[in-house]
């Protein structure tokens, strides 16, 4: 038997205090978090509880790269592999350094359990030079001096909230706001337009707006609303899919970040076209950091009035708004395996047709949006489609937040109306005699 596997009572124990309806996920996060794994032996328990099957549970935890069946450190240390926020430095290897101070072999705990030291794929930091995930939380501006006293701090056992407070600092990089970043948050004048408007209206206006979902297939986000809410069905749902998972890409944590608030009222008034009462937020595992926040502006919202029954005094309105934070698995920013996952699933993406917008929660019609697209929703309804509409181009309305990053003297969060050129782009950010562009995604390092 490993001695440092937690035993069956301290993990029945945190068992016993969770709700059976909690979500898979975060019944594993939480185990996670306090035992530095999974215990094989507590599977069962699990399932039981949960009223699951043990092969489901199981498949699940095997799925995610934040899931662990063996002991962890007390200091879990994930080192981006990012090209841009990378453990590859001028200097050497971040990642072979540490491991050298603190004497840890490869990606096995040290067997005081005190560290564990791996590297995983990207954690969203580009724009702050090589990063990484302490217990979950990021620390960026990483080289080979302050590694050298995070190994002190380690040894030591320092908490890591009391690391020092600008390692963990992450500072949103709004280099070029635009038509949405210069906008001011909403708390509850979209929606009060769109209870005026109903859903017709709503419609209309994001038809007359031209808006495209911001998500990559750029299917437009009024014909999706319509053909989720013309699907027959007892239920209807929203979800925000906010799993930014390509690296090199960063916009969605400064939206998270900054205009939580627009985000929900985007959702909201998605769920009033569609006749929805339930929404979810799919959170990447690599900013559960954001979690506490996102909470607060959701329990702002219903104090408010703009979650919850009756929003705004409608007594036909009820609307809430759920999140679950994923694991460490970059499939589930493709919509059907997000769906996969909070149905407490492995993220698998499913054969299609049928589309999430007829077959998709539980399979029930399921209209699935980005961050940036429920944004610019909400903000469409608050300013007039022709507002966006006086952006961009005849073909792309509106504008485009990029996240920059590389060799550039201005890495961070440009917003640019369609149709602006890629020389004036490079010119914005520093970027001096530039022999190559990656649009989209960057690639993983090579092993």
């Amino acid at each position: 038997m490993n001695p440092l596997l937690p035993d069956m009572q301290q993990t029945l124990a945190l068992l016993d205090n969770m709700q059976p309806d909690t979500h898979l996920l975060h019944v594993l996060h939480a185990l996670q978090e306090a035992l530095q794994c999974i215990p094989p032996a507590a599977v069962p328990a699990i399932a039981g509880k949960l009223g699951l099957p043990i092969s489901q549970v199981q498949a699940v935890i095997e799925f995610h790269a934040f899931f662990h069946q063996s002991p962890r450190g007390q200091y879990r240390i994930l080192f981006s592999n990012c090209p841009q926020c990378g453990f590859q430095v001028a200097g050497g290897n971040l990642l072979q350094h540490l491991r050298s101070l603190l004497h840890v072999k490869g990606d096995a705990t040290r067997e005081d359990g005190r560290v564990s030291i791996a590297e995983t794929s990207f954690i969203g930091m580009c724009d702050h030079g090589p990063s990484l995930l302490v217990n979950g939380l990021p620390v960026s501006g990483m080289d080979m001096e302050k590694l050298d006293l995070l190994a002190i701090l380690i040894e030591r056992q320092t908490p890591v909230s009391s690391w020092p407070a600008e390692w963990m600092r992450i500072s949103e990089r709004i280099r070029l706001p635009g038509l949405l970043l210069q906008a001011a948050q909403l708390k509850g004048e979209a929606v009060q337009t769109g209870l005026r408007l109903g859903a017709a209206g709503i419609l209309h206006e994001l038809q007359q707006s031209g808006l495209r979902g911001r998500g990559g297939a750029g299917f437009g986000t009024a014909q999706k609303w319509l053909m989720t809410r013309d699907a027959q069905a007892a239920k209807h749902y929203v979800v925000c899919n906010a799993d930014e998972g390509e690296p090199g890409t960063f916009k969605d944590r400064a939206l998270l970040h900054l205009h939580a608030d627009t985000l929900f009222e985007g959702m909201t008034l998605s769920a009033l076209c569609l006749n929805a009462q339930h929404g979810f937020l799919y959170l990447r595992g690599e900013y559960r950091y954001l979690l506490p926040h996102l909470l607060d502006v959701l329990a702002q919202r219903r104090q408010q009035g703009l979650l919850g029954k009756n929003i705004l005094g409608h007594a036909d309105f009820a609307f809430d708004i759920e999140i679950v934070v994923g694991a460490g698995a970059y499939i589930c920013g493709e919509e059907s395996a997000l769906i996969e996952s909070l149905e407490g699933k492995r993220g698998i993406p499913r054969v299609r047709p049928p589309f999430p917008v007829t077959h998709g929660y539980l399979g029930y019609p399921t209209a699935v949006n980005n961050v940036e697209t429920f944004l610019a929703a909400a903000q469409i309804l608050r300013h007039g489609s022709e507002w966006f509409r006086n952006c961009g181009t005849a073909q792309s309305s509106g504008s485009k937040l990029l996240s920059i990053s590389g060799d550039c003297a201005r890495p961070g969060i440009y917003e640019y109306p369609y149709g602006t050129r890629l020389a004036q782009i490079l010119q914005d950010c520093g970027a001096d005699q530039p022999q190559a562009v990656q649009l989209g995604g960057g690639c993983r390092h090579p092993a």
